[in-house]
């Protein structure tokens, strides 16, 4: 089955951790990929399967070429960053596409996958995640306002002319 144009390239690869600023700080030395900007996000109204709950969660991004790495520190609220470290997975936990949120979500509602969380940024993007598949549990879907557009923007610039120095940023 050819994936329909309109859903573009994978943007992002997502990794859920426990410690941010350590898996940060692995990827400068071992992969040599950074600098890391990490921030927190806390957005008092997402659906998770169903439910009404707050997401807060520490997030880092780093640029590596054409693709967008991201790591994930959840707080202990209810998400689907906490569904996988709970179920005892590592590794990936979501890719990310830039698409628009409803033909997205019937695609992907169209080959079996679920809703996992929904929400909107405080800065007003909208994002969605569906389930995936074992080897890539979640699929994330956002369509950027510029804002957002305009912050990974940075955040590979930053890394195209990165000097090894600054490696971890707190925002």
């Amino acid at each position: 089955m050819k994936v329909p144009s309109w859903l573009g390239v994978i943007r992002q690869t997502a990794f859920v951790v426990d410690d941010i600023e350590r898996e940060a700080n692995h990827w400068v030395s071992f992969h040599g990929v950074g600098p890391w900007f990490l921030y927190t996000v806390d957005i008092a109204e997402t659906t998770y399967r169903g439910e009404n709950v707050r997401m807060k969660a520490r997030m880092g991004l780093a640029q590596s070429g054409t693709q967008q790495i991201e790591l994930i520190e959840p707080s202990p609220e209810p998400s689907i960053y906490n569904e996988f470290l709970d179920s005892g997975l590592q590794g990936i936990h979501h890719v990310c596409y830039w698409a628009e949120i409803k033909a997205a979500r019937n695609h992907f509602l169209s080959l079996g996958s679920e809703q996992a969380q929904h929400g909107l940024t405080g800065n007003g993007n909208e994002f969605l995640y569906m389930t995936g598949t074992q080897d890539i549990p979640f699929i994330e879907i956002v369509d950027p306002n510029e804002s957002m557009a305009a912050f990974f923007d940075h955040v590979a610039r930053t890394a195209q002319d990165w000097d090894g120095s600054d490696p971890v940023r707190i925002l």
